[in-house]
Order: C-alpha cells, then sequence, then structure tokens
C-alpha cells in the first residue's frame, strides 16, 4: 500500500507541552483523546536513529449513509453500522517530533502542531524565480478582503504572486528541477522532473509513496530545516519566543481591549483600539455563519451561551459590555481571565460550523516601544524592516502621483471634532452635494459629491492619517463596485434612490432634477476622492513627513485602494485636508 501523507510538526514550546520528554509530550497528547493510554499501547521502530511511534485506535461505528438510499423492504434486514481505523505515527529525531496521520485523528493533534511548519519549511528551499505556484489560500492584513483563495494556469511563477500584506495559510507549489533533484531525487523522473508539494500546516508531498520513501523525506526535511529562511513569502516575522509573547504581548493586547472600554461605554467618543475580528480557523464559514453564540466558561470547565447575535459585527461590543457587568469591581487581570474564557461559536442553518476563543478572533497593529507589532489569527509577527522602507516609498509615490488635480478642499476648522460636521460645510454650496450618512442597499456612495465641467468627484473624508484609514479605503471600494454595477442598469435604481434620500433629508441638490442628478455620472468622467487631515498638531503633509507617521495601516490601506480601484474602478486621486 501507498499513501500521499501529509506531515505535520509538534510544537514543543505550547503551554500544555512546555518541559516535556519527547515520550511525555506523546502521552500528554493522547491522554487529553484517551487517558487510558500508556506507553506500552505504542508500538516503536527506530531506523537510522530516527523512532516511528505507532498508536492507532477504531473509530466509533456508525451507520453507512447508504441505509438511507434503500427502500426498508430491502434495507431493513442488513446492518449498515461500519468502524475504520484511526492512527497517529509519532516520528521522533534528535530536535523534533513530526507526525503522520491516518483517518479520523487530525483533531487529536491539532492544538499541539507547529501551525507555521509546512510554510516556514519551504521558505528555507524557496526559488522565486524558478518554482511554481498552483493555487495559494492568503490572510490579508488590511483591506477589503480579510482572506482570500486563487488558483494559476500554466508556469505561473511564485515571483508574479508575491504581494504586500498577505500572509500565506497554504501554498501549493511545483519545485523547479535542480530543488527537486537536490532534496527528493528519489520521488522524480522523467516524466516529472518536478516535486509537487502543499505546504501550510504541514508538508504534502503530491505522490503515493511507501513507508521508505516517507523515511527519506523524514531525513531530508531535517536537512532542510537547518537551512536558512528566505524572507521572500512573506512581509512579516512570526514572533516564537513564547516567555515574550506570554509576559509582553498578549499583555498588550488585554491593555488595548482594557482600554477600549471608554470607547465601549461612551466615554469616549473616537475609538483608539482598531482590529479585524474574524475566525481564525476559517473565514469564510465565519463571515457566512447566520447566528453567533457567545459563551461564557463555567465552573465546570465546559461552556454556557450568554448571549446569540445575528452579526459578527456586534460580537465585540455584547461581550465586552457583558465581561463588564461581570467583573464587579472591574480589575484589569481578572478582566483578562474572563475573556480568555468566552468562546465564540457560529451557526448555519442551525448547524455548528465554526468555534474558537473570542480573543483569537482579534487581529490588529500594536507598537511596542518603536517597532509595528501584528496579531494575525492569533499568531504574532514583527514587520521586515525592508517591507517598512518600500511601503513607505510607495505610500509617497501615491499621494504625490494621484494628487486630488482639482483642489475643491476646504480648510477643518479645529473647532469641528467629527467627520460629519466637516462634511455639511459644503451643503447649499454651488456644485456640492452632501451624501454623508445616507445608505442606500447598505452603501453608502459618498460624503461630499463636487462636480466641475468634465469630472464628478465622489469624495470620502476622513479625520486623521491612521488605521481608520483601512475603513475609508474599504468603503470606497465597496462603494466603487457598487456604482460600477448601478450604471452597468438601464434604470440606474441606485442613483434614483440616493436622490430621493437627499431630498428627504433636506439636503441642497443644487437645483439638479432626478434625471440631472443621473446623467452627472454618464455625462462626466467619474474620479474617486480620497481626503483627509492630520491628526497631529503641527498640521504636518503626510507626502513630505512620512516618518512622522505611524500607522503602517494607514501605509498599505491606502497603496493597496489605489491599486485596485485603478486596476477594478475608477481614477482615484487623494487631498490633504488642511487644518486651521
Amino acid at each position: 500500500m501507498k499513501i500521499v501523507p501529509n506531515i505535520y510538526r509538534l510544537d514543543k514550546q505550547i503551554v500544555k507541552l512546555r518541559g516535556l520528554s519527547d515520550y511525555e509530550i506523546i502521552l500528554r497528547i493522547l491522554k487529553d483523546f484517551n487517558n487510558q493510554i500508556e506507553q506500552e499501547d505504542l508500538s516503536i521502530f527506530t531506523i537510522e536513529n530516527i523512532e516511528y511511534i505507532l498508536y492507532t485506535f477504531n473509530t466509533d461505528e456508525i451507520e453507512s449513509e447508504w441505509k438511507s438510499f434503500f427502500p426498508k423492504t430491502l434495507s431493513e434486514t442488513k446492518n449498515f453500522f461500519q468502524q475504520s481505523v484511526a492512527l497517529i505515527l509519532f516520528i521522533k529525531t534528535e530536535f523534533d517530533i513530526y507526525c503522520v496521520i491516518g483517518g479520523n485523528s487530525y483533531k487529536i493533534i491539532l492544538p499541539f502542531i507547529d501551525q507555521s511548519f509546512g510554510i516556514d519549511t519551504y521558505s528555507k528551499i524557496i526559488q522565486p524565480t524558478e518554482d511554481s505556484i498552483t493555487s495559494i489560500k492568503a490572510r490579508g492584513i488590511t483591506g477589503n478582503r480579510a482572506g482570500f483563495s486563487e488558483q494559476y494556469r500554466n508556469d505561473f511563477k511564485i515571483i508574479d504572486y508575491i504581494k504586500f500584506g498577505n500572509v500565506p495559510k497554504e501554498i501549493q507549489i511545483k519545485l523547479n528541477e535542480k530543488t527537486s533533484k537536490l532534496h527528493f531525487k528519489f520521488l522524480i523522473d522523467k516524466k516529472r522532473p518536478r516535486t509537487q508539494l502543499t505546504v501550510g500546516k504541514g508538508i504534502k508531498i503530491k505522490k503515493n509513496i511507501n513507508f521508505n520513501e516517507l523515511h527519506k523525506i523524514i531525513k531530508e526535511i531535517i536537512v532542510i530545516r537547518q537551512l536558512i529562511s528566505s524572507d521572500f513569502l512573506s512581509s512579516y516575522i512570526e514572533i516564537t519566543d513564547s516567555a515574550f509573547i506570554e509576559r509582553d504581548l498578549k499583555r498588550l493586547l488585554i491593555d488595548n481591549i482594557y482600554e477600549d472600554i471608554r470607547y465601549i461605554v461612551g466615554d469616549a467618543n473616537v475609538r483608539l483600539f482598531q482590529f479585524d475580528f474574524c475566525n481564525p480557523n476559517n473565514i469564510e464559514k465565519f463571515y457566512e455563519a447566520d447566528e453567533y453564540r457567545l459563551k461564557e466558561k463555567t465552573e465546570n470547565g465546559g461552556h454556557s451561551v450568554f448571549k446569540i447575535v445575528n452579526s459578527k459585527d456586534d460580537i465585540y461590543e455584547n461581550v465586552i459590555s457583558y465581561a463588564l457587568k461581570q467583573i464587579q469591581p472591574l480589575d484589569k487581570f481578572n478582566f483578562m481571565v474572563f475573556l480568555q474564557g468566552v468562546r465564540i461559536t457560529c451557526y448555519k442553518d442551525n448547524v455548528k460550523t465554526v468555534s474558537a476563543s473570542f480573543l483569537y478572533h482579534i487581529s490588529s497593529e500594536f507598537r511596542l516601544g518603536t517597532s509595528p507589532i501584528f496579531l494575525i489569527d492569533n499568531k504574532w509577527y514583527f514587520l521586515r524592516d525592508t517591507f517598512i522602507k518600500e511601503l513607505k516609498t510607495q505610500t509617497v509615490h501615491v499621494l504625490k502621483t494621484y494628487k486630488l488635480r482639482d483642489n475643491y478642499l476646504m480648510n477643518w476648522s479645529r473647532l469641528l471634532n467629527k467627520e460629519g460636521d466637516y462634511n455639511l460645510i459644503y451643503n447649499e454650496m454651488e456644485n456640492f452635494i452632501v451624501i454623508d450618512t445616507i445608505l442606500v442597499d447598505g452603501v453608502e456612495l459618498c460624503d461630499v459629491l463636487y462636480y466641475t465641467n468634465d469630472r464628478i468627484y465622489l469624495t470620502h473624508v476622513k479625520k486623521g492619517f491612521s488605521a481608520d484609514m483601512r475603513e475609508l479605503t474599504n468603503q470606497v471600494l465597496i462603494s466603487a463596485r457598487r456604482l460600477k454595477e448601478c450604471l452597468g442598469t438601464e434604470e440606474k435604481t441606485f442613483l434614483v434612490k440616493i436622490y430621493s434620500a437627499i431630498v428627504n433629508k433636506g439636503r441642497s441638490v443644487n437645483n439638479l432634477s432626478q434625471e440631472e442628478f443621473v446623467d452627472l455620472f454618464s455625462q462626466k468622467n467619474i474620479v474617486y476622492s480620497l481626503a483627509f487631515k492630520s491628526q497631529q498638531q503641527q498640521d504636518l503633509l503626510v507626502e513630505d513627513n512620512i516618518d512622522s507617521y505611524n500607522s503602517n495601516i494607514a501605509k498599505f490601506s491606502l497603496v493597496q485602494c489605489s491599486s485596485e480601484m485603478r486596476i477594478n474602478y475608477y481614477n482615484l486621486e487623494i487631498g490633504q485636508i488642511r487644518t486651521v
């Protein structure tokens, strides 16, 4: 028999495993599944100083779905119950423990595996100009896409894919012939001279192999793991110092959430803690869920539901608000302990789909001293210095190259605290229409519309060049997509509804009729305008003082939005509103 194995690596630095010997680690993992397991239940085989430790078990009997296929008269006397063998093969080397699974045993090892093992190992042998990519799943740090999966035809090179701000989660790779021959010569032939891999949490070599070939692969992985990793795959460096994470970084997360309480209870007008909230294991199932059950930890170690919400946007504030009621008097330590026990369980059509700890859902940018740090899917990353430098360069390029051609923006008085107050300055001014807070089908076209003889500007306004720029660029892209869809229809219903909403709100339409308003979008060149003011006292121009603005999310959001708009929708121009 031959198999196509997925090879995983155990993370010995996980709290439950820290300080244990290799055999103690193996037994600790298995006892979580079956407390009766002893070392005598394991079969051990050693070859070339590599130990293979096998554990097998029978799965529970389940009734085959075939029974429901047949009429009762045909099936009622037949036994449709079935049982299968599951297994875990632990592979103990000098420094690491790897494992291969069979049957229904992935859930047993999942909490204990190195989540970046496959990606990290491939980064040690990557050849960007020669290796081909078949498909990729990645996590986006900013922008409108939280995560995505893409497939490629023909010989699409790795170097043609890599983009700012993405953390690869799983990649299907075809290694170049030289690397294939160097590391996996025993797996290739003349017809298929290139090794195909899937790398993510594990490493899967896409070829049926026998036990001897598995042994050779393990030996080669040992060699590869000693090589130096390339920084090409990602703009981020994973932080693996568990003591540093426990001592400093988790406290940084809790401190930000704790400070955010002021916003939740209404004592602050501006949210200072900016974050994405998404299940780290399955983005799609989290977004598609129609019910989210918020659960607190019970005294017996289980969980009980304290709130059910139907929108992912309601989860965070409901959890924090509930925590504030439970922790009396409020102190940071007990607040943290409570949040660590909260779980979010997603349901779709009354079926449980995915579940994870509340804190695991939070991804954000932090600063520790002068260093930017990202928390993404419960893993911590430093930004690479080369990424930061290039990001600054591209941000300045976008600001200067796509500067607002017609500078129609009014100055922002320091007496105005809110964006809405600033936007209303333009109401009843000639050639301006204020559309701020007017939503049609859940979409805000823009904050302020301005038109000239040949152009119509759809202006989106933001106070501050900070992490809030992520929200602003998302709004721009959503608006542009919706407008493009509308202009492809004959009725232009979206624009008709916007005109009616403006009139009903009592705002000026510059004496335009409904027909004239709609015609603006076909008779003039459409330009989206992204307008922001500095949050700093000195009102420094961002393009000339990029080092004075710390938010990498703001910079990346701007660069990404500029690219997406020009490729997929309309021209985007940027203007900085001056403060007086």
